[in-house]
């Protein structure tokens, strides 16, 4: 019923009526039943569904205004399908106006990188090489704005070799469908080179006050996001864990950072650490969910795990209102368990199907 956003559910052996919502079935009727399971609601697989994933990480109906800060309610996701991609994703957007998924691949620093376009059913339409030439170095992260001219791309390394390089966190880019892509997702090549028009460089840094990350450990801010607020003034990024001497803990705090497009100056920061959530954090991705960014944003996570953030919330803690572990969908693959420090690192979603695509370094699946 669109009226409650709630599903109803009948139950022939029981003659049972369940009202559940999609974030961990919970009863919500007045009815006297049973306590519900714990199982969500299975969504059924795609017809022709290719190895290919997508988990839906649904919206919880009402989250806390202020959750505790290692207290984030938890989430439940089922897997609908995965599929094994050519190269390991870093970043990832689902771009409506041709209904594809544009999946960004930084498989080696300072060397070509690779950008996919995949149908929603997880097949192949172009690859974009984005050559050695252009100068990025690590790319991790990419989004388009809704009129379809400007393209963003986030470069964990690139202030480490400015000197070489283009030194940039956040690229600015002319967006000129180098595929050929239309509104039906067919794309006129199947291959390209892709040399952009870069309009504007950001330069994040760790040590600029104003961001404060690192704890003396690591001087680098490692860009590994990219969403734009829905005025499109402004841009999310994140901070990404580097490992350091071996440690994925040396460097907090790492800060998830609203900044501004017209001067690169920070306009937001909310800071994490292992105590925020109550375990390690490493924010690798970004993406609006059902609501466009209105009131929430999630963040991927290369533990595993995929957080609903209240934008509005100033507090690091509290803004967190819902946390889903998907470490178990992540490591069933024929990959096996995933490295802490190679999980998610892309996410995005589809107001198409309703679902959310995550991307794993490790493994190369899409779920």
């Amino acid at each position: 019923s669109a009226a409650t956003g709630y599903f109803y559910v009948g139950i022939q052996d029981s003659s049972y009526l369940h009202v559940v919502t999609l974030s961990g079935a919970v009863d919500v009727s007045t009815v006297a039943t049973p306590a519900p399971t714990t199982a969500v609601l299975p969504v059924p697989a795609p017809t022709k569904a290719p190895t290919g994933a997508v988990v839906p990480v649904p919206a919880p109906t009402e989250a806390p205004t202020k959750a505790p800060s290692a207290a984030a309610a938890p989430g439940s996701a089922v897997e609908v399908f995965n599929v094994k991609l050519g190269k390991s994703p870093s970043g990832m957007y689902y771009y409506p106006a041709q209904g594809l998924l544009y999946v960004l691949c930084g498989t080696a620093t300072n060397s070509d990188h690779y950008l996919y376009a995949y149908s929603l059913a997880g097949a192949q339409q172009c690859l974009i090489t984005i050559p050695q030439a252009v100068g990025m170095s690590r790319v991790d992260g990419f989004t388009i704005n809704a009129a379809g001219t400007k393209a963003y791309i986030a470069d964990s390394q690139g202030p480490i070799y400015a000197s070489t390089m283009l030194g940039g966190s956040i690229y600015e880019l002319v967006w000129d469908n180098p595929c050929g892509c239309t509104a039906e997702g067919t794309c006129a090549s199947t291959a390209v080179s892709w040399t952009p028009t870069i309009t504007n460089t950001i330069v994040l840094d760790a040590l600029d006050p104003a961001i404060s990350d690192g704890g003396g450990a690591d001087d680098y801010y490692r860009n590994s996001g990219a969403l734009l607020t829905a005025d499109e003034l402004s841009i999310f990024s994140v901070d990404g864990v580097h490992p350091i001497s071996g440690s994925l803990s040396a460097s907090y705090p790492k800060s998830l950072l609203k900044i501004s497009l017209a001067d690169g100056s920070v306009e937001q920061r909310w800071a994490y650490d292992a105590a925020t959530l109550g375990h390690d954090v490493d924010f690798e991705a970004l993406t609006c969910g059902p609501d466009a960014c209105a009131e929430f944003l999630y963040i991927g996570d290369e533990w595993n795990y995929v957080y609903q953030m209240r934008i509005s919330e100033a507090d690091p803690g509290a803004a967190i209102v819902q946390e889903w572990n998907l470490s178990t969908i992540v490591d069933s693959t024929s990959s096996g368990t995933i490295s802490n420090d190679k999980g998610i690192e892309s996410l995005t979603f589809s107001a198409a199907t309703g679902y959310f695509y995550v991307g794993i370094q490790d493994s190369s699946y899409l779920h």
